[in-house]
């Protein structure tokens, strides 16, 4: 078994699924897993204190105010919170 390391810094992230990876760094910065190890995280539109993800491809989250999220960016004509 072995590890690949990839770039970017994060403070926390969460596993719903292989494809379902999500992380927030410092900064309350949000990013999203590309499945592409050479540049693996995307941003993603808002701030969250943490975030966790589900096998379904929920993904919820809490802002640095103690504020609940849920991502809704995957659903057609949404927003990326709500």
């Amino acid at each position: 078994m072995s590890w690949t390391k990839l770039p970017g810094v994060l403070a926390t992230i969460t596993v719903g699924s292989r494809t379902n990876v999500w992380g927030v760094n410092t900064g309350n910065q949000i990013y999203r897993y590309t499945n592409i190890d050479a540049k693996p995280w995307a941003p993603v539109d808002g701030t969250l204190a943490s975030i966790a993800a589900a096998a379904d491809g929920t993904v919820w989250g809490v802002d640095p105010s103690g504020v609940p999220y849920r991502y809704t960016g995957d659903e057609p004509g949404s927003g990326s919170y709500s």
